[in-house]
C-alpha cells in the first residue's frame, strides 16, 4: 500500500514516488527560468508550518514601487506523512490553515492562480534554485518530567540534517535566513559549520565563498492580525558577516513594512538569537508573576483583573499580564528552555537560567489549579463526572493546539476519573488528544455535562446566555471561568440558577453569592 499524507480534514495524499522526483524538477527548473526571465529573485521557504506557510504568502505577495512582484517563492514541504498534504493544497490556491484572520485565506489564491509567485513543492531541488532560502522548520525543546523543566533538552538532530540539506543544494552565494527560534550560537555553532562541512564536500572553496547566513526572527501572532504580524511588525535581525546582514535587510526591507516598522540590527547572531528567547522568557515569567497573586486574590476575595486593569493605566506597566488557564503553543513553552539549554551545553557556562526555567514550571502547572477549583465546585472529586471543556486551542480566536492548556487539564482530569469532551469552534481534529471529537454545536453538546470550563476566550463564548446553557444541560452545573468571559451580572445569574461558580483570579465571586 503506498503511503499517504492526510489533512486534517481526512483527505489522502498519495506521497511522490522515484519517478515524481524526475519530472518535479523539471518543472521546477522550468518556473525557475521563466521567472529569472521576469527579473524576479528565487526564494525558497524551508517548512510550511504556522510561520513559513504565511512567509511564504508574504513574500509572495511583495511587490515594488510599481507594484509588479519582487520575488518568486517555493514552498518547500519535504514529504512526511503528517505535513505533505500541504503541497497539493496551496498548489490548488487553498491556504493549509485555519485561521481567523480572513487574509491568510485570501492571499494564497491571489499569488497561487492570479500573480503566480508561489508554488509549493517537496524537492529539495527548489534550494539549488534560491538566492534566498528562510529557514521556517520545526526545533522543538523536549521536557520529559513534568514541571522540571530544568531538565528540558534540544534534540537538534532533525534540524541539522535540514540544514545538511540545503549545504548540498544551495548555490555558494545564495543567503541562508533562520527565521525559527533556535537555542542561542545555532547559526555560528551548528548552522555555519555545516554549511561549511558540506561546502568542503562539493568541492566549494570556503575562503572565497563563506556560506551566507543571517537570523531574523519572527513574532508571529497566530490570531486576527495573523498575515499583519509578520508583515506589519518590527523584526530583529543579523548576519554571520557584514554581506550576509546586508542581504537579509535588503530582503526584509522588500517584503515586510519597514517604513512604519524599522528593522533592529544587533551585531551578530548570537545577540538576535538570544534576543527571541529572552523576549519571550519574559512573557513567561510575567505569566507566572502573575498566576502567584492570582492564588492571593482568590483566596482573600479579590478580583484580580479588576486589580490588574487599574495597574495598567500606568503606561509602564501596560504589558502586565491576566490571570488565565495556562500557558500554550510554541514559543512560551519552549524558548526558556532552548536558552537555558544553550548556556549549558552551547556556550558551556555552569550556570543556565534558573528564573526563566522556573517560570516555565510554574506556566506548565497551571492548569491543574483550574483542574482543583472545578473540583471544590463539584463536592471535592471529579472522578464519575462528565467535564465540558469549551476551547481547545492554546489561544483565543486561533485554531491551534500544540501545547495547549486543554491538553493537560484534559489528562489530569481523565486520570482522576473523570469523562471529557470539547466544543472549539476553530478546531476540526485535537491531534494531541486524538480519542477526542471536538463538537462544533455548542448548546447541543452541553447536555448532561456536570461542569462547564470556559478554557478559552474564543469569541463565539463571550455573552452566552446562562439560562439557555443550564437548560442545554438540563441541571444545574458547575462553571469554571479561567478567561474572564463572564460579567459579575451573568455570574450572579448562573448561581441564581443553582449553579456553583469559580474563576481563575476571581476571588471576589464569594461576595457576589451573597449580594444576589
Amino acid at each position: 500500500m503506498a503511503k499517504v499524507s492526510i489533512s486534517p480534514e481526512g483527505v489522502k495524499y498519495a506521497l511522490p514516488d522515484e519517478k515524481a522526483g524526475k519530472e518535479e524538477i523539471k518543472i521546477l527548473d522550468e518556473i525557475t527560468a521563466e521567472q529569472t526571465q521576469l527579473g524576479r529573485k528565487v526564494v525558497a521557504i524551508q517548512g510550511l508550518g504556522f510561520v513559513g506557510a504565511v512567509m511564504a504568502e508574504v513574500v509572495a505577495d511583495s511587490t515594488d514601487s510599481q507594484g509588479k512582484p519582487i520575488y518568486f517563492v517555493h514552498g518547500v514541504q519535504r514529504p512526511s506523512t503528517r505535513s505533505y498534504w500541504k503541497v497539493p493544497v496551496i498548489n490548488k490556491g487553498e491556504s493549509p490553515i485555519e485561521a481567523t484572520d480572513p487574509e491568510v485565506a485570501e492571499i494564497f489564491p491571489r499569488i497561487v492562480k492570479e500573480k503566480k509567485t508561489l508554488r509549493a513543492t517537496w524537492s529539495s531541488y527548489a534550494f539549488s534554485l534560491a538566492d534566498i532560502i528562510v529557514v521556517d522548520i520545526q526545533l522543538d525543546a523536549t521536557k520529559p518530567v513534568f514541571g522540571d523543566a530544568a531538565k528540558g533538552y534540544c534534540d537538534t538532530g532533525a534540524f541539522e540534517k535540514a540544514i545538511a540539506d540545503l549545504g548540498r543544494n544551495i548555490k555558494p552565494d545564495a543567503l541562508v535566513l533562520v527565521e525559527t527560534t533556535v537555542p542561542p550560537g545555532t547559526c555560528q555553532h551548528i548552522v555555519k559549520p555545516i554549511l561549511e562541512k558540506e561546502f568542503k564536500a562539493r568541492g566549494i572553496d570556503i575562503s572565497k565563498n563563506p556560506p551566507r547566513i543571517a537570523h531574523s526572527y519572527e513574532r508571529v501572532m497566530p490570531g486576527r492580525n495573523y498575515v499583519s504580524s509578520i508583515r506589519n511588525f518590527w523584526r530583529t535581525y543579523s548576519g554571520i558577516d557584514e554581506e550576509s546582514a546586508k542581504i537579509a535587510q535588503e530582503f526584509l526591507t522588500n517584503v515586510l513594512d519597514t517604513k512604519e516598522y524599522p528593522l533592529y540590527r544587533l551585531n551578530n547572531t548570537n545577540a538576535s538569537e538570544l534576543s527571541k528567547t529572552f523576549e519571550n522568557s519574559f512573557r513567561a515569567t510575567n505569566i507566572a508573576l502573575v498566576y502567584e497573586w492570582t492564588l492571593f486574590a482568590e483566596e482573600v476575595g479579590i478580583n484580580l483583573f479588576e486589580v490588574v486593569k487599574s495597574i495598567r493605566v500606568r503606561p509602564t506597566h501596560k504589558n502586565l499580564m491576566n490571570p488565565g488557564f495556562g500557558v500554550g503553543g510554541y514559543c512560551l513553552t519552549k524558548d526558556p528552555v532552548l536558552a537555558h539549554w544553550a548556556s549549558l551545553n552551547v556556550f558551556k557556562r555552569k550556570k543556565g537560567l534558573e528564573m526563566a526555567v522556573e517560570a516555565v514550571n510554574i506556566n506548565d502547572l497551571m492548569p491543574l489549579h483550574s483542574l482543583r477549583l472545578t473540583k471544590s465546585a463539584l463536592g471535592g472529586t471529579v472522578s464519575g463526572k462528565h467535564i465540558h471543556l469549551l476551547g481547545a486551542s492554546y489561544l483565543s480566536d486561533v485554531g491551534d493546539t500544540r501545547h495547549s492548556p486543554s491538553e493537560i487539564f484534559w489528562k489530569a482530569a481523565v486520570k482522576e476519573g473523570a469523562s471529557l469532551s470539547v466544543h472549539d469552534p476553530l478546531v476540526k481534529v485535537w491531534p494531541e488528544i486524538p480519542e477526542a471529537k471536538v463538537e462544533k454545536d455548542l448548546l447541543g453538546s452541553l447536555k448532561n455535562k456536570d461542569a462547564l470550563i470556559f478554557a478559552v476566550g474564543h469569541k463565539e463564548y463571550l455573552g452566552l446566555d446562562p439560562e439557555k446553557v443550564v437548560e442545554a444541560a438540563g441541571k444545574p452545573l458547575a462553571v469554571i471561568d479561567t478567561q474572564n468571559l463572564l460579567t459579575d451580572g451573568e455570574i450572579k445569574k448562573y448561581l441564581n440558577l443553582g449553579c456553583k461558580v469559580k474563576g481563575v483570579g476571581k476571588g471576589h465571586i464569594e461576595t457576589l453569592r451573597r449580594e444576589r
